[in-house]
Protein backbone atom coordinates (compact mmCIF):
# COMPACT_ATOMS: atom_id res chain seq x y z
CA UNK A 1 0.00 0.00 0.00
CA UNK A 2 1.14 3.38 -1.03
CA UNK A 3 1.77 6.62 1.11
CA UNK A 4 -1.20 8.10 0.05
CA UNK A 5 -3.63 4.89 0.09
CA UNK A 6 -2.43 4.70 3.78
CA UNK A 7 -3.54 8.11 4.56
CA UNK A 8 -6.25 7.63 2.55
CA UNK A 9 -8.07 5.60 4.52
CA UNK A 10 -7.71 7.41 7.28
CA UNK A 11 -11.12 8.72 6.45
CA UNK A 12 -13.76 10.93 8.70
CA UNK A 13 -15.10 7.98 10.17
CA UNK A 14 -12.66 6.26 11.10
CA UNK A 15 -10.44 9.21 12.44
CA UNK A 16 -14.19 9.95 14.61
CA UNK A 17 -14.52 6.19 15.87
CA UNK A 18 -10.85 6.52 16.63
CA UNK A 19 -11.64 9.89 19.31
CA UNK A 20 -14.86 8.23 20.68
CA UNK A 21 -12.54 5.14 21.71
CA UNK A 22 -10.37 7.67 23.51
CA UNK A 23 -12.51 9.85 24.69
CA UNK A 24 -14.21 6.90 26.31
CA UNK A 25 -11.20 5.84 28.01
CA UNK A 26 -10.05 9.45 29.21
CA UNK A 27 -13.51 9.67 30.67
CA UNK A 28 -12.96 6.36 32.03
CA UNK A 29 -9.59 6.91 33.93
CA UNK A 30 -11.10 10.38 35.18
CA UNK A 31 -14.04 8.21 36.70
CA UNK A 32 -11.37 5.90 38.11
CA UNK A 33 -8.84 8.54 39.65
CA UNK A 34 -11.81 9.97 41.56
CA UNK A 35 -13.36 6.30 42.70
CA UNK A 36 -16.33 6.63 40.70
CA UNK A 37 -17.58 3.11 39.85
CA UNK A 38 -19.22 4.39 35.79
CA UNK A 39 -18.04 3.40 32.77
CA UNK A 40 -19.07 5.02 29.28
CA UNK A 41 -21.81 2.37 28.13
CA UNK A 42 -21.86 3.75 24.64
CA UNK A 43 -23.12 7.40 22.67
CA UNK A 44 -24.37 9.14 19.77
CA UNK A 45 -22.66 11.63 17.77
CA UNK A 46 -24.51 14.94 17.41
CA UNK A 47 -23.73 17.91 15.23
CA UNK A 48 -23.39 20.18 18.01
CA UNK A 49 -22.07 17.85 20.59
CA UNK A 50 -21.51 13.86 21.62
CA UNK A 51 -23.32 11.49 24.15
CA UNK A 52 -21.65 9.24 26.41
CA UNK A 53 -23.90 7.39 28.19
CA UNK A 54 -22.87 6.26 31.62
CA UNK A 55 -23.05 3.42 33.16
CA UNK A 56 -23.02 2.28 36.96
CA UNK A 57 -24.38 0.26 39.42
CA UNK A 58 -23.66 3.57 42.04
CA UNK A 59 -26.39 5.80 42.53
CA UNK A 60 -24.84 7.38 45.44
CA UNK A 61 -21.00 7.89 43.43
CA UNK A 62 -22.32 8.95 40.21
CA UNK A 63 -24.00 11.82 41.96
CA UNK A 64 -19.96 12.80 42.56
CA UNK A 65 -19.92 13.14 39.02
CA UNK A 66 -21.41 16.43 39.63
CA UNK A 67 -17.58 17.50 41.15
CA UNK A 68 -15.53 16.04 38.02
CA UNK A 69 -16.40 18.72 35.72
CA UNK A 70 -12.86 20.33 35.61
CA UNK A 71 -10.77 17.25 35.44
CA UNK A 72 -13.09 16.32 32.47
CA UNK A 73 -12.76 20.02 30.74
CA UNK A 74 -9.05 19.11 31.00
CA UNK A 75 -8.51 15.76 29.92
CA UNK A 76 -10.60 16.10 27.26
CA UNK A 77 -9.97 19.43 26.00
CA UNK A 78 -13.37 20.60 25.26
CA UNK A 79 -15.20 23.88 26.25
CA UNK A 80 -18.05 22.82 28.34
CA UNK A 81 -19.93 19.20 29.41
CA UNK A 82 -22.93 18.70 30.75
CA UNK A 83 -24.15 15.53 32.89
CA UNK A 84 -28.22 14.93 33.27
CA UNK A 85 -30.07 11.85 33.52
CA UNK A 86 -32.63 10.94 30.83
CA UNK A 87 -36.47 9.97 30.80
CA UNK A 88 -35.46 6.53 31.65
CA UNK A 89 -33.59 7.66 34.67
CA UNK A 90 -29.59 6.72 32.80
CA UNK A 91 -27.00 9.23 33.31
CA UNK A 92 -25.68 10.80 29.89
CA UNK A 93 -22.22 13.41 29.86
CA UNK A 94 -23.08 15.66 27.01
CA UNK A 95 -19.04 17.20 25.51
CA UNK A 96 -19.54 20.39 23.25
CA UNK A 97 -17.40 19.74 19.94
CA UNK A 98 -15.14 21.75 18.76
CA UNK A 99 -15.84 23.41 15.54
CA UNK A 100 -14.07 22.10 12.40
CA UNK A 101 -10.59 23.25 11.48
CA UNK A 102 -11.07 25.24 8.19
CA UNK A 103 -8.19 22.78 6.46
CA UNK A 104 -7.84 19.93 8.37
CA UNK A 105 -4.38 18.49 7.29
CA UNK A 106 -5.99 14.35 7.37
CA UNK A 107 -8.52 15.39 5.08
CA UNK A 108 -6.27 17.26 2.77
CA UNK A 109 -3.39 15.36 2.52
CA UNK A 110 -5.49 12.37 0.57
CA UNK A 111 -6.18 14.84 -2.21
CA UNK A 112 -2.61 16.25 -3.01
CA UNK A 113 -0.33 13.72 -5.42
CA UNK A 114 2.54 12.31 -4.56
CA UNK A 115 4.80 14.49 -2.92
CA UNK A 116 8.21 15.21 -3.50
CA UNK A 117 10.90 14.22 -1.36
CA UNK A 118 11.19 16.54 1.90
CA UNK A 119 7.97 18.34 0.53
CA UNK A 120 5.82 19.87 3.98
CA UNK A 121 1.95 20.35 3.34
CA UNK A 122 1.11 24.42 5.06
CA UNK A 123 -2.31 24.61 4.11
CA UNK A 124 -4.61 26.15 1.58
CA UNK A 125 -5.07 29.49 -0.61
CA UNK A 126 -8.02 31.53 -1.28
CA UNK A 127 -8.09 29.36 -4.74
CA UNK A 128 -8.67 26.25 -2.84
CA UNK A 129 -5.32 25.35 -4.05
CA UNK A 130 -2.76 23.57 -1.58
CA UNK A 131 0.20 25.28 -0.51
CA UNK A 132 3.34 22.67 -0.20
CA UNK A 133 6.72 23.84 1.21
CA UNK A 134 9.55 22.00 -0.69
CA UNK A 135 12.80 22.16 1.04
CA UNK A 136 14.71 20.82 -1.50
CA UNK A 137 14.47 23.84 -3.78
CA UNK A 138 16.95 25.42 -3.39
CA UNK A 139 15.01 28.76 -3.40
CA UNK A 140 13.66 28.13 0.05
CA UNK A 141 16.66 27.07 2.37
CA UNK A 142 14.69 28.46 5.49
CA UNK A 143 11.67 29.47 6.69
CA UNK A 144 10.50 32.65 9.41
CA UNK A 145 7.37 31.87 11.03
CA UNK A 146 5.97 35.14 12.69
CA UNK A 147 2.88 35.82 14.61
CA UNK A 148 0.95 36.47 18.10
CA UNK A 149 -0.23 34.44 20.62
CA UNK A 150 -3.31 33.07 18.97
CA UNK A 151 -1.78 33.79 15.41
CA UNK A 152 -1.35 29.43 14.96
CA UNK A 153 2.58 29.65 15.04
CA UNK A 154 2.70 26.49 16.90
CA UNK A 155 -0.15 24.39 15.08
CA UNK A 156 1.59 25.28 11.78
CA UNK A 157 5.27 24.26 13.13
CA UNK A 158 3.52 20.78 14.12
CA UNK A 159 1.53 20.66 10.86
CA UNK A 160 5.20 20.82 9.02
CA UNK A 161 6.49 18.03 11.14
CA UNK A 162 3.69 15.54 10.37
CA UNK A 163 3.11 16.30 7.15
CA UNK A 164 7.06 15.30 6.88
CA UNK A 165 6.97 12.44 8.80
CA UNK A 166 3.83 11.09 6.78
CA UNK A 167 5.12 11.37 3.44
CA UNK A 168 8.95 11.13 4.16
CA UNK A 169 11.24 7.66 5.66
CA UNK A 170 13.13 8.97 8.44
CA UNK A 171 16.37 7.16 6.32
CA UNK A 172 15.50 10.43 4.16
CA UNK A 173 14.66 12.83 6.46
CA UNK A 174 15.42 13.27 9.96
CA UNK A 175 13.62 15.98 12.41
CA UNK A 176 14.87 18.37 15.23
CA UNK A 177 12.35 19.66 17.33
CA UNK A 178 13.28 23.05 20.05
CA UNK A 179 10.36 24.19 21.86
CA UNK A 180 11.28 26.60 24.64
CA UNK A 181 9.25 27.48 27.94
CA UNK A 182 7.51 30.76 27.18
CA UNK A 183 7.72 32.75 30.44
CA UNK A 184 5.60 32.10 33.09
CA UNK A 185 3.72 29.29 30.58
CA UNK A 186 4.64 25.77 29.49
CA UNK A 187 3.88 24.90 26.17
CA UNK A 188 2.94 21.18 25.32
CA UNK A 189 1.68 21.48 21.66
CA UNK A 190 5.04 20.09 20.05
CA UNK A 191 5.84 17.00 23.24
CA UNK A 192 3.41 14.63 21.11
CA UNK A 193 5.92 15.07 18.68
CA UNK A 194 8.52 13.00 20.05
CA UNK A 195 6.92 9.69 19.34
CA UNK A 196 7.52 10.46 15.56
CA UNK A 197 10.38 7.38 14.17
CA UNK A 198 12.27 10.56 12.79
CA UNK A 199 13.11 12.61 15.74
CA UNK A 200 17.14 13.05 16.08
CA UNK A 201 16.18 13.59 19.76
CA UNK A 202 13.41 14.16 22.68
CA UNK A 203 11.76 17.59 22.24
CA UNK A 204 14.45 20.22 23.35
CA UNK A 205 13.27 22.65 26.03
CA UNK A 206 16.05 23.59 28.21
CA UNK A 207 18.40 26.78 25.90
CA UNK A 208 21.67 25.55 27.04
CA UNK A 209 20.82 21.77 25.41
CA UNK A 210 19.34 23.39 22.64
CA UNK A 211 22.74 25.43 22.05
CA UNK A 212 24.97 22.69 22.52
CA UNK A 213 22.48 20.80 19.67
CA UNK A 214 22.57 23.46 17.30
CA UNK A 215 26.52 23.43 17.73
CA UNK A 216 26.52 19.54 17.24
CA UNK A 217 24.65 20.55 14.09
CA UNK A 218 26.95 23.03 12.79
CA UNK A 219 29.65 20.38 13.24
CA UNK A 220 27.54 18.14 11.02
CA UNK A 221 27.30 20.48 8.70
CA UNK A 222 30.67 20.89 8.21
CA UNK A 223 31.11 17.37 8.16
CA UNK A 224 29.04 17.18 5.03
CA UNK A 225 30.20 20.21 3.19
CA UNK A 226 33.48 18.63 3.77
CA UNK A 227 32.36 15.17 2.20
CA UNK A 228 30.16 16.89 -0.11
CA UNK A 229 26.88 14.95 1.31
CA UNK A 230 23.45 16.15 2.14
CA UNK A 231 21.63 12.99 3.28
CA UNK A 232 19.45 12.91 5.39
CA UNK A 233 17.68 16.11 5.06
CA UNK A 234 17.59 17.21 8.78
CA UNK A 235 14.40 19.89 9.04
CA UNK A 236 14.99 21.97 12.21
CA UNK A 237 12.05 23.18 14.20
CA UNK A 238 12.25 26.04 16.38
CA UNK A 239 9.61 27.37 18.38
CA UNK A 240 9.88 30.27 21.00
CA UNK A 241 13.10 31.31 19.18
CA UNK A 242 13.65 34.31 21.14
CA UNK A 243 13.43 32.69 24.35
CA UNK A 244 16.76 30.62 23.40
CA UNK A 245 18.55 34.16 23.31
CA UNK A 246 18.18 35.44 26.98
CA UNK A 247 21.08 32.89 27.56
CA UNK A 248 24.26 32.67 25.66
CA UNK A 249 22.83 35.22 23.30
CA UNK A 250 26.34 35.60 21.35
CA UNK A 251 26.70 32.17 20.74
CA UNK A 252 23.30 31.28 19.83
CA UNK A 253 23.84 34.52 17.47
CA UNK A 254 27.00 32.81 16.20
CA UNK A 255 25.51 29.10 15.86
CA UNK A 256 22.12 30.00 14.01
CA UNK A 257 24.11 32.68 11.63
CA UNK A 258 26.31 29.82 10.94
CA UNK A 259 23.41 27.36 10.16
CA UNK A 260 21.37 29.61 8.35
CA UNK A 261 24.25 30.75 5.85
CA UNK A 262 25.53 27.47 4.69
CA UNK A 263 23.13 24.82 6.21
CA UNK A 264 20.73 24.75 3.46
CA UNK A 265 24.01 23.33 0.89
CA UNK A 266 24.45 20.54 3.69
CA UNK A 267 20.64 19.44 3.53
CA UNK A 268 20.01 21.43 6.97
CA UNK A 269 16.65 23.66 7.17
CA UNK A 270 15.84 25.96 9.73
CA UNK A 271 12.02 27.27 10.48
CA UNK A 272 12.21 29.47 13.49
CA UNK A 273 9.04 30.51 15.06
CA UNK A 274 8.53 34.01 16.94
CA UNK A 275 6.42 36.41 18.01
CA UNK A 276 9.12 39.57 17.84
CA UNK A 277 9.40 39.82 14.82
CA UNK A 278 11.43 44.11 15.18
CA UNK A 279 13.43 41.95 17.67
CA UNK A 280 17.02 42.56 17.88
CA UNK A 281 18.02 38.94 17.58
CA UNK A 282 16.66 38.96 14.23
CA UNK A 283 19.98 40.62 12.30
CA UNK A 284 20.47 41.60 8.88
CA UNK A 285 22.29 38.19 8.39
CA UNK A 286 19.33 36.13 9.66
CA UNK A 287 17.16 38.43 7.57
CA UNK A 288 18.80 37.55 4.43
CA UNK A 289 19.05 34.05 4.78
CA UNK A 290 15.10 33.53 5.77
CA UNK A 291 13.82 33.29 1.95
CA UNK A 292 10.08 32.11 3.09
CA UNK A 293 8.47 34.35 5.79
CA UNK A 294 5.22 32.93 7.11
CA UNK A 295 3.31 35.40 8.27
CA UNK A 296 0.35 35.51 10.63
CA UNK A 297 -1.65 38.01 12.65
CA UNK A 298 1.04 40.89 14.21
CA UNK A 299 -0.11 43.56 16.44
CA UNK A 300 0.59 46.80 13.86
CA UNK A 301 1.84 48.01 10.87
CA UNK A 302 5.52 48.62 12.05
CA UNK A 303 5.78 44.45 12.60
CA UNK A 304 4.22 43.62 9.47
CA UNK A 305 6.60 45.48 7.57
CA UNK A 306 9.61 43.90 9.90
CA UNK A 307 7.86 40.29 9.24
CA UNK A 308 6.85 40.49 5.39
CA UNK A 309 9.53 43.38 4.23
CA UNK A 310 6.58 44.57 2.16
CA UNK A 311 4.78 47.88 2.81
CA UNK A 312 1.03 47.21 2.79
CA UNK A 313 1.02 43.33 3.30
CA UNK A 314 -1.17 44.13 6.07
CA UNK A 315 -0.53 41.46 7.98
CA UNK A 316 -2.07 43.19 11.08
CA UNK A 317 -5.14 42.75 9.64
CA UNK A 318 -5.16 38.68 9.63
CA UNK A 319 -7.78 36.84 11.74
CA UNK A 320 -5.19 34.85 14.04
CA UNK A 321 -6.13 30.89 13.97
CA UNK A 322 -4.03 29.94 11.03
CA UNK A 323 -4.56 32.53 8.90
CA UNK A 324 -1.60 32.91 6.82
CA UNK A 325 0.50 34.94 4.24
CA UNK A 326 3.00 33.13 2.81
CA UNK A 327 5.83 36.28 1.81
CA UNK A 328 8.80 35.11 -0.44
CA UNK A 329 10.91 38.30 -2.24
CA UNK A 330 8.00 40.44 -3.45
CA UNK A 331 5.08 38.18 -3.66
CA UNK A 332 2.33 37.24 -0.77
CA UNK A 333 0.16 34.67 -1.07
CA UNK A 334 -2.65 34.50 1.93
CA UNK A 335 -3.29 30.87 2.91
CA UNK A 336 -5.36 28.73 5.48
CA UNK A 337 -2.57 26.77 7.58
CA UNK A 338 -3.62 23.43 7.98
CA UNK A 339 -4.46 22.26 11.14
CA UNK A 340 -4.10 18.84 12.92
CA UNK A 341 -5.66 18.41 16.01
CA UNK A 342 -5.17 16.24 19.13
CA UNK A 343 -7.44 13.08 18.56
CA UNK A 344 -6.11 12.88 14.44
CA UNK A 345 -2.30 13.72 15.82
CA UNK A 346 -2.86 10.56 17.88
CA UNK A 347 -4.21 8.13 15.26
CA UNK A 348 -1.37 9.22 12.72
CA UNK A 349 1.30 8.91 15.44
CA UNK A 350 -0.50 4.98 16.06
CA UNK A 351 -0.78 4.52 11.87
CA UNK A 352 3.23 5.85 11.34
CA UNK A 353 4.57 3.20 13.89
CA UNK A 354 2.21 0.47 12.58
CA UNK A 355 3.74 1.30 8.94
CA UNK A 356 7.06 2.12 9.42
CA UNK A 357 10.09 -0.15 10.26
CA UNK A 358 12.45 0.51 13.38
CA UNK A 359 14.04 4.13 13.30
CA UNK A 360 17.64 3.99 12.04
CA UNK A 361 19.72 5.39 14.55
CA UNK A 362 23.20 6.51 14.55
CA UNK A 363 25.41 6.56 18.24
CA UNK A 364 24.26 8.99 20.94
CA UNK A 365 25.63 12.09 21.49
CA UNK A 366 25.07 13.71 24.80
CA UNK A 367 23.31 17.21 25.43
CA UNK A 368 25.45 19.16 27.87
CA UNK A 369 28.48 16.69 27.82
CA UNK A 370 28.88 14.63 30.85
CA UNK A 371 27.40 11.70 32.85
CA UNK A 372 24.48 13.96 33.70
CA UNK A 373 23.25 14.89 30.58
CA UNK A 374 19.34 14.23 29.58
CA UNK A 375 18.66 14.02 26.58
CA UNK A 376 20.46 12.20 23.71
CA UNK A 377 20.81 13.58 20.11
CA UNK A 378 21.25 11.41 17.07
CA UNK A 379 21.96 11.22 13.65
CA UNK A 380 22.38 9.24 10.55
CA UNK A 381 25.18 9.80 8.05
CA UNK A 382 25.45 7.82 4.78
CA UNK A 383 28.83 6.43 5.75
CA UNK A 384 27.20 4.65 8.15
CA UNK A 385 25.51 0.74 7.77
CA UNK A 386 22.27 -0.18 9.28
CA UNK A 387 24.21 -3.09 11.26
CA UNK A 388 26.26 -0.99 12.93
CA UNK A 389 23.11 0.26 14.67
CA UNK A 390 21.49 -3.00 15.78
CA UNK A 391 22.16 -2.59 19.37
CA UNK A 392 20.41 0.77 19.36
CA UNK A 393 17.57 1.53 21.65
CA UNK A 394 14.12 1.98 20.17
CA UNK A 395 11.90 4.97 20.12
CA UNK A 396 9.64 5.72 22.84
CA UNK A 397 6.41 3.70 21.54
CA UNK A 398 2.98 5.63 21.45
CA UNK A 399 0.59 4.57 23.94
CA UNK A 400 -3.28 5.67 24.62
CA UNK A 401 -2.64 6.70 27.80
CA UNK A 402 0.03 9.13 26.86
CA UNK A 403 -2.63 11.01 25.24
CA UNK A 404 -2.50 13.69 28.24
CA UNK A 405 0.91 14.61 26.45
CA UNK A 406 -1.54 16.30 24.00
CA UNK A 407 -3.02 20.35 24.55
CA UNK A 408 -6.37 20.90 23.13
CA UNK A 409 -7.57 21.15 19.60
CA UNK A 410 -7.28 25.03 20.02
CA UNK A 411 -4.44 26.99 17.27
CA UNK A 412 -3.43 28.95 20.18
CA UNK A 413 -0.22 30.09 19.01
Amino acid sequence: MSEKETWQKMNKEERLRHQLELQSRQIERVFSTHQVAARVAGGQVQTQSIRFDLQSHLESGIHRLRGLKRDLLSVLGVADISLAKDEQGQWRLDIVRPHEPPVALLDLLPLLPELPESTAVLGMDEEGAPLLLPFADPDISHALLVGTEGAGKTSLLRTIAISLAMTNRQSKLQLLVIDPDRPGKSNRQLAPLMFLPHLLSEVIAEPEDALHTLQVLVEEMYHRLKNDTVRPTIVTLIDNVEALFLTAKSDMQTVLSELLQRGAEAGIHLVLASSQPTAEWLSNVMRTNLPLRLVGQVRDEAESLAATAVVGAEANLLLGEGDFLAVADDSQLHFQAAFIGNYDLHLTLETIHRNRPQALLAQPLALGGGDEAAEDFHWQRDDETAAEMENEPKRTELDETQLTLFDDDRQEN
